[in-house]
C-alpha cells in the first residue's frame, strides 16, 4: 500500500453506484479507504511524484492536466486526451476548426498540449487521440474509459471497442513503442460490462495492483498474464454509466488523510 490511500465516490448513482462494492474490496486488501460525497473524485485532482495538481474548475474553464480522466500517467511520461482542445487554456492557443479537417495542423497543435502539460508534470507529455477529431462524433473525451496504462509492469492496453478510431492512425502504437511499453489491443465488447478499462491502477514502488471488475473476464485474463495483482469488485451493471471505478476513486497521500475536502474543493 506504501503511502497511498483510496477516495471513493459515488458515481452515477448515490445508492446504486458501486460506491460501497469499491469500498469493500480496497479494504478487504488492506488499504485506507475514504468514501466522499462526491460522484467522480477522480475529475478533481492528479497525485504525481507526490504532488497534486487541482482542476482547479468544473468543465472547460478548469485545467485539463489536473482532471484525471483526461490523463494517464506513468513513472516519466504522461498520456493527456486531446479532449484538453476544448478546453479554454488550450483552446485560446488554437485554430479549433482547423483541428478537424487538417491532419497536418492537428499534428501541430499536439505541440501547444504537450509544451503546457510538461510545465506541470515536468515529464515528457504524449497526446493521447480520442478519435473526435478523427470523425467519430460520438467518441469518449476521457482517455481513462477506452486505455489502462501499468507504470511498473509496462503495459499499455486499448480497447477498440470503446475508443473506436481514437487508434485510426496508430498513435497509441507509436507511443507504447517510444515508451518502451507492452501495446496490448483488446476488445471490450466481448466483455459484459461496461467501459472494462475504467480500471483503478495504484502504482506503488515495485508493483501495479488493479481494481476491476469482477465480470471483465478477458481483461483478468490479460492481467494474470502480465502478473498484475487483481482486486475483484462486484459492480452495478449499467450501459452508459458515464464512468466506472476509475472515475469513481482518486488516490491520496496518507499523510493528507485528514484534508480530503481540499483536495474536492
Amino acid at each position: 500500500m506504501d503511502n497511498l490511500g483510496v477516495m471513493v465516490g459515488y458515481g452515477f448513482d448515490f445508492n446504486l453506484g458501486g460506491k460501497k462494492n469499491i469500498a469493500s474490496a480496497l479494504r478487504n486488501k488492506g488499504y485506507l479507504v475514504e468514501e466522499v460525497n462526491e460522484a467522480w473524485p477522480r475529475d478533481k485532482y492528479v497525485l504525481f511524484k507526490n504532488k497534486y495538481i487541482n482542476s482547479i474548475d468544473e468543465g472547460i474553464s478548469g485545467n485539463v492536466f489536473g482532471d484525471g480522466g483526461n490523463v494517464q500517467l506513468s513513472k516519466n511520461f504522461a498520456l493527456v486526451s486531446d479532449n484538453a482542445f476544448y478546453f479554454n487554456d488550450i483552446k485560446k492557443d488554437v485554430d479549433f476548426e482547423k483541428l478537424f479537417n487538417n491532419k497536418k495542423y492537428y499534428e501541430s497543435a499536439k505541440k501547444t498540449i504537450s509544451e503546457k502539460g510538461k510545465k506541470q508534470y515536468h515529464v515528457p507529455v504524449h497526446v493521447a487521440p480520442t478519435g473526435f477529431f478523427f470523425g467519430n462524433s460520438s467518441a469518449q473525451g476521457h482517455i481513462d474509459l477506452f486505455t489502462l496504462l501499468l507504470p511498473n509492469s509496462k503495459v499499455l492496453i486499448f480497447d477498440k471497442h470503446f475508443g473506436k478510431d481514437a487508434n485510426l492512425y496508430h498513435d497509441y502504437n507509436e507511443i507504447a513503442e517510444k515508451e518502451n511499453l507492452k501495446f496490448i489491443e483488446y476488445d471490450g465488447s466481448k466483455e459484459n460490462v461496461w467501459f472494462p478499462l475504467n480500471s483503478l491502477v495504484v502504482a506503488n514502488s515495485l508493483k501495479d495492483t488493479v481494481a476491476l471488475d469482477s465480470k471483465a473476464n478477458s481483461l483478468k485474463k490479460i492481467l494474470e498474464k502480465e502478473r498484475v495483482e487483481i482486486i475483484s469488485v462486484d459492480m452495478p451493471q449499467r450501459n452508459y454509466p458515464a464512468g466506472k471505478i476509475n472515475c469513481q476513486t482518486n488516490v491520496f497521500l496518507l499523510k493528507d488523510k485528514n484534508n480530503l475536502s481540499k483536495l474536492l474543493y
